[in-house]
């Protein structure tokens, strides 16, 4: 009995040793695994450079070797700076793309790049700057992720180029050519080239409505709805529409073409190097929102940043320009006014039945019943903003206003998010089966859409593919 008594903690003293040694064999693993993601995973070649793999299958650049050690005296290179987009900065540990530059002279004194990049650990770069008389500058350069990145392994990225203690100020880069560097590799030639392009707001354009919506991407091809949004969003007082083209269908490209060639679109292309949905949230559509806010920064009064299955439909105004007209004046003093107003969302399944009262063969005039209850504020909500009151942007509301700048929810009484969505969220029908209602708001704009789409149709239908 005295050999078993002794025996029994003799063996949960040997079982508590083994605990804590398998305890701190698990954490050791677990750290070489980190360490192994941050340092080791892409390796550095045989000849000990630390480009990453993809950096050997850039161009070549044809721009002078760089000379000097603070580029005051380097020449610019040869290739003409470009501007959206997708250029590589070389000898990166991990990806690093760059697509435009604006100026930014409202929060710091600084070039703000649109890039996307590693979200966590990412390299270290500068900025090299050719102003337009002929000064070159090696600034210091901060990288940001946008907030809204889904803890991807990639972002859409801020590279600001800070102006501090160069005596340079930010309208003075306007039209300068700019790249990004490696901090370890600052003396190779650049792999990419920006045009610095203004964001200063001109007179006159307090009013004019703008919108935006993320990327095109597997060969959107709903030509015929996106014709009828086009024209229900002119209706609302939509002058210019940002768009973005990872893929199009030919019928939908000849139709955007229809437009742009109008005036009224801008589209860029959106070829950006990193698996969408796998690495980067979808198409990397943070870039591309803001890189919105800051191309429409000067020529837009208001922005609306919505997605083409989506409309804005108020319910007194008959245009969005008048509700927000409307809205900003109800605050006295008018300094005290919001400069981004969000818009509640109530989806509109296309699985639900046609309106029997329908006034059109649209699918505005079609699908009226909704969800009776709509979502909250910043919960799928969509919104309008002053661009220049705006620092970042994101999918449902915005992240970041300019000092003294607010946003406000608008109640479902002055306007609606219309959603009109293909499927369920969730899966199946099940969504079909959640309390709704029939909202027949959009019927006040069902003749006159008609005619202007009836008569767009028989006029791009001459040149473009049905």
């Amino acid at each position: 009995m005295r050999w078993r008594a002794r025996a029994a903690p003799s063996r949960a003293k040997e079982r508590a040793n083994i605990s804590f040694f398998i305890f701190i064999m698990f954490f050791a693993v677990f750290g070489v695994i980190i360490l192994t993601e941050l340092l080791l995973l892409e390796r550095p070649s045989a000849t000990g450079s630390t480009r990453s793999k993809y950096n050997d299958e850039l161009p070549n650049w044809e721009g002078r070797t760089e000379t000097g050690g603070d580029g005051g005296d380097l020449p610019p290179p040869a290739q003409a700076p470009l501007d959206a987009v997708w250029q590589p900065v070389a000898s990166t540990r991990f990806r690093f793309y760059v697509y435009s530059a604006y100026v930014e002279r409202r929060t710091l004194a600084a070039v703000r790049v649109i890039a996307a990049t590693r979200t966590r650990g990412a390299d270290s770069v500068i900025c090299r700057m050719w102003l337009p008389d002929n000064r070159t500058l090696t600034l210091k350069a901060r990288v940001k992720p946008i907030r809204e990145n889904w803890n991807l392994k990639y972002s859409a990225t801020y590279v600001l180029c800070l102006l501090r203690e160069t005596g340079v100020k930010p309208q003075e880069t306007v039209g300068a050519s700019l790249s990004v560097l490696a901090s370890t590799a600052q003396h190779r030639p650049p792999t990419n080239q920006l045009i610095v392009l203004d964001t200063n707001p001109r007179k006159g354009n307090e009013e004019t409505l703008h919108v935006c919506v993320k990327p095109f991407h597997f060969s959107y091809a709903r030509s015929d709805w996106l014709l009828e949004w086009f024209e229900l969003n002119r209706l609302l007082g939509v002058s210019h529409f940002y768009m973005y083209n990872e893929s199009l269908s030919a019928p939908v490209t000849c139709l955007i073409e229809h437009y742009r060639k109008q005036g009224l679109v801008t589209l860029l292309p959106w070829k950006l190097p990193i698996v969408s949905k796998v690495e980067i949230r979808t198409e990397g559509q943070f870039a591309a929102f803001n890189d919105c806010l800051y191309r429409s920064m000067s020529a837009a009064g208001w922005l609306l940043v919505i997605d083409v299955d989506e409309v804005v439909l108020p319910r007194r105004e008959r245009t969005l320009s008048a509700l927000l007209t409307a809205l900003r004046a109800a605050y006295n003093p008018p300094s005290k006014a919001p400069s981004a107003f969000l818009f509640r969302n109530a989806f509109f399944y296309l699985g639900w039945e046609d309106d029997a009262e329908a006034p059109a063969p649209l699918l505005t005039s079609r699908k009226t019943r909704r969800w009776a209850a709509p979502h909250a504020v910043k919960n799928r909500s969509k919104y309008a903003l002053r661009p220049r009151d705006a620092v970042e942007l994101g999918n449902h509301f915005v992240w970041e206003l300019a000092p003294g700048a607010s946003s406000v929810g608008v109640p479902t009484d002055r306007a609606l998010l219309h959603h009109y969505r293909m499927a369920c969220e969730y899966g199946g029908q099940q969504c079909l089966t959640v309390p709704s209602t029939v909202d027949r708001t959009a019927h006040r704009w069902a003749d006159d859409l008609l005619k202007r789409v009836n008569a767009e149709k028989d006029t791009y239908l001459k040149t473009c593919p049905t």
